[in-house]
């Protein structure tokens, strides 16, 4: 039922991820499914491909 009204309705997001401001990550509250911003600021499925992206990124800056 939560995700028929997400699709109806679209998600609604909220932050989960404070720290880091070069992207963000998101959940849904109502089917709790994570989302995280690309490179042009859309919104996508956070899959293992936008984890590993994101965790390089940060090695990246802690090295810096």
């Amino acid at each position: 039922m939560k995700s028929i009204s997400c699709k109806i309705f679209g998600h609604e997001y909220h932050n989960i991820n404070e720290t880091n401001s070069l992207y963000k990550e998101l959940e849904c509250e109502k089917c709790h499914k994570h989302f995280t911003t690309d490179g042009y600021g859309r919104v996508v499925k956070l899959t293992s491909f936008w984890k590993d992206n994101h965790l390089s990124i940060e090695k990246y800056f802690q090295k810096v």
